[in-house]
């Protein structure tokens, strides 16, 4: 198939797979949502100090009742009380702004908890999205992302520029079987330094507490988009007797795969979140387990072990363990594919399991590539 031919068919299952959630939110089409996104929202927010935008904020949109677009000035003000609220409330507004803005929700002390350096994360949207089935969008600068019943329908670094309007160039490229996607999501993903990444302290190479959550919920959304043959997954997948899985992944083929997300390294507690900086550095050089959690390369051993349990029940083609290192990159390391232990999978066959370790650096990208894993 052409290049221009591949990239078509990609928009079109791109459009086919959010047109019936698009139109259960009460829109004509997905037009309306791109058309608020890049030239209603996008065109507005070109004359808002970097410094005033929202960082990590929520709304919720809705259909517009005519065909205008929202006027600069409206969408500003919107904008304004939307950041400076996105902490308390959601709001709701429509694509027109023909209503103001109408209050969705009351943020509760125990939902703030979930915020991340004072702002939302695109997973806690993502979930509001699934848990409400509205149009739900995030914003954080010039960048947003827009939810559809839980899953991303748009992804944009930059709404002014109208980048990556829809689908990442690189939509469904990446097979699951090589390991190749899981390091690409470390090398792309885990990278991420901002409010909305894993790192609490990048420098220190310390994680925010509980990161195995975080990693599974992102690592769902990069599948959505890069994984070829990618059908729907289910984060926190319930399996029958023994509790709750990271991922069950569907394929197109009629596949089902479980995935077990670990991690190596360090991460803070949640009890000491709220500890001055100087004072988690500080435990950080003497490592003081009060403060904070460590794993080794014992996560591949209990991975495996729980991996099996979770494959015995019949319900899955295949299993994989995905253990993200994330040690300071002067500890000799690399991506790479592992030997899967028979004792820790018995009775079942090795052929049915893949154990791979994918290195994130804190680092930005463009170094991390040049120096390696």
């Amino acid at each position: 198939m052409s290049e221009p031919l591949l990239d078509l068919s990609k928009l079109t299952n791109h459009a086919q797979m959010f047109s019936a959630s698009a139109e259960r939110c009460g829109f004509t089409s997905l037009g309306e949502i791109n058309r608020f996104i890049f030239k209603s929202y996008g065109k507005a927010i070109r004359s808002i100090s970097h410094a005033s935008l929202p960082k990590g904020a929520i709304f919720i949109l809705s259909p517009a009742r005519g065909d205008e677009l929202a006027s600069n000035d409206s969408i500003r003000a919107a904008v304004a009380k939307i950041r400076s609220d996105h902490s308390k409330k959601f709001y709701r507004i429509r694509a027109d702004l023909s209503s103001g803005l109408q209050l969705a929700h009351e943020i509760e002390s125990e939902e703030k908890k979930q915020m991340a350096m004072g702002g939302w994360t695109p997973a806690f949207a993502m979930n509001v999205s699934r848990i409400t089935g509205e149009c739900v969008v995030w914003v954080n600068g010039v960048s947003a992302c827009v939810y559809l019943d839980g899953l991303c329908y748009i992804e944009s670094p930059d709404t002014v520029e109208e980048i990556a309007a829809g689908i990442p160039g690189n939509f469904q490229s990446l097979s699951w079987k090589d390991g190749e996607l899981l390091y690409d999501f470390a090398r792309s993903e885990l990278t991420d330094t901002t409010a909305t990444g894993v790192w609490h302290s990048p420098n220190g190479s310390l994680l925010r507490p509980k990161p195995e959550k975080l990693m599974s919920s992102a690592l769902g959304n990069f599948l959505r988009f890069r994984m070829a043959g990618y059908k729907h997954h289910d984060e926190e997948a319930h399996v029958e007797h023994q509790g709750r899985a990271d991922i069950s992944l569907h394929s197109y083929n009629g596949c089902i795969y479980i995935v077990e997300v670990k991690w190596i390294g360090r991460s803070l507690k949640s009890t000491r979140l709220s500890e001055p900086s100087k004072s988690i550095e500080a435990e950080l050089k003497k490592f003081t387990s009060s403060w904070i959690t460590e794993f080794g390369d014992e996560a591949f051993e209990s991975g495996a072990k729980q991996l099996a349990k979770y494959f015995g029940t019949g319900k899955y083609d295949r299993a994989y363990l995905a253990v993200f290192d994330c040690r300071p990159p002067v500890i000799k390391r690399k991506s790479e594919s592992l030997p899967v232990d028979p004792r820790h999978v018995a009775p079942h066959s090795l052929d049915d399991f893949c154990i791979y370790r994918a290195c994130a650096d804190p680092r930005k990208a463009s170094k991390a590539s040049k120096a390696g894993d």
